[in-house]
């Protein structure tokens, strides 16, 4: 549909056919000259089609305008609908990642701690197996040495214990980092109730320069190491039959298990004033 500016040029080509008609009929009445009136027909219709051309242009060009618009509202309420979609697509997405993810961490918690309950086992069963264990520090080294001999002699003469080397399974050196230091001794007893003898016995030795010790694994022995050295919470610590203890600052006893943090046990903690 053409618009206010097309009628108005298209009633100005009218006017001007009118016009012509006119001027054409005034003068066809004085005298009238046949080419001049074909020439003034002819501008006439060139006038009146060019006029209806730009009135059709003019039609055709409001209507894609307006249809592009009405396309572009399209359009645009597609993308708008298309926008919300992908968000509560991704928000879904995201929520179920999540959910996997909790339930990712709650699995490897839960398998986290089913592995420190089979370490905790395993070093419980190592230990068990070093029952009728103990180490010897301090017994100085001796060309063509006999371990079993330096042992039962350390506990007869030492410790007044009635034990002969028939009581022990085996007897030998272990390596030592400090070279000016005698590597220390371990000794299995064949009988657990020897073991206890001479851990009982030991305190017969301060003084002595030799100390006996329950034969830790590793993992117990660097257990032990932290605990001890930890004087902010353990006034004093010592292992029997395997097993870690501590006393704090109050005074009360607790045993350490393999795994588990001073922190967890809530003990108090002694700041040293400078």
């Amino acid at each position: 549909m053409a618009d206010t500016g097309t009628i108005s040029l298209f009633s100005y080509f009218k006017r001007k056919r009118n016009s012509s008609s006119t001027s054409s009929n005034s003068t066809s009445s004085s005298s009238p000259d046949p080419k001049k009136q074909k020439d003034n027909l002819e501008e006439t219709f060139t006038d009146i089609k060019e006029a209806e051309e730009f009135e059709e242009n003019m039609a055709e060009a409001n209507i894609v305008e307006i249809i592009s618009k009405e396309v572009e509202k399209k359009l645009e309420g597609i993308f708008d609908s298309l926008k919300e979609k992908i968000r509560e697509e991704v928000k879904n997405v995201v929520e179920n990642v999540m959910k996997r993810f909790d339930g990712l961490e709650k699995i490897v918690d839960k398998i986290e701690k089913e592995n420190m309950e089979l370490k905790r086992r395993l070093v419980e069963l190592e230990q068990y197996g070093r029952r009728a264990n103990v180490r010897i520090f301090g017994v100085k080294e001796e060309t063509g040495e006999d371990c079993k001999t330096l042992v039962t002699n350390v506990l007869k003469n030492k410790l007044s214990l009635n034990i002969d080397e028939k009581d022990i399974d085996a007897a030998h050196r272990l390596p030592q980092r400090a070279k000016d230091k005698p590597k220390p001794i371990i000794v299995r007893f064949f009988k657990r109730d020897h073991q206890e003898k001479v851990m009982r016995a030991r305190k017969r030795l301060k003084q002595t320069g030799v100390s006996i010790a329950e034969d830790l694994c590793r993992d117990l022995l660097q257990l032990y190491n932290r605990v001890r050295n930890d004087s902010s919470r353990v006034l004093e610590s010592w292992v029997w039959r395997g097993q870690i203890f501590i006393k704090d600052h109050r005074n009360e006893i607790h045993k350490v298990h393999y795994g588990q943090a001073l922190d967890e046990m809530n003990l108090p903690v002694m700041r040293y004033q400078p």
